[in-house]
């Protein structure tokens, strides 16, 4: 199985856990970068804000072909409920060209239910497996048998 790790994170955890992710299953990894300033406090609350909205924004260019890969892992913090803007701009431009797709949240919280299902319809694919990340898991360090559950799940 060929696997790409496509993610966007704010503040670090999403890139920690996609980073885990692709190191466990060796695959390739791409960042989404937005071009809009996300930084500090002001950062956050556009984010909150971009999140509330569903907004799309603008992102740069990626290296990797979604279509060159049997599955598609994507990953994103959790804004106001919601779908990250660039993961959301990310998957509404290229949903044509998926295969397969995962997708896995991290949040202050623990509600991934909305955000999935979001993440399938913009997508048009259901997931073969989803994984949510609380802040919780982040500090007591479950998070390492979630990933490690999440990739016996999604192992084709």
């Amino acid at each position: 199985m060929k696997a790409l790790v496509v993610y966007y994170s704010r503040s670090g955890n999403t890139s920690k856990i996609a980073h885990e992710i692709a190191d466990s299953l060796e695959c390739d990894i791409e960042e989404i970068k937005d071009t809009k300033k996300r930084s500090g406090i002001l950062g956050w609350l556009k984010s909150a804000n971009d999140g509330r909205k569903k907004s799309f924004t603008t992102i740069e260019q990626t290296t990797y072909d979604p279509a060159q890969y049997d599955l598609l892992i994507i990953g994103t913090p959790i804004w106001a409920g919601n779908v990250s803007t660039p993961v959301r701009t990310y998957i509404h431009e290229k949903q044509a060209y998926f295969n397969n797709v995962a997708f896995f949240c991290t949040a202050g919280g623990d509600k991934f239910g909305g955000p999935f299902i979001d993440m399938t319809d913009l997508s048009g694919i259901s997931p073969v497996a989803t994984m949510g990340i609380s802040g919780k898991d982040m500090k007591t360090g479950a998070h390492k048998s979630k990933i490690q559950d999440f990739i016996k799940a999604i192992q084709m």
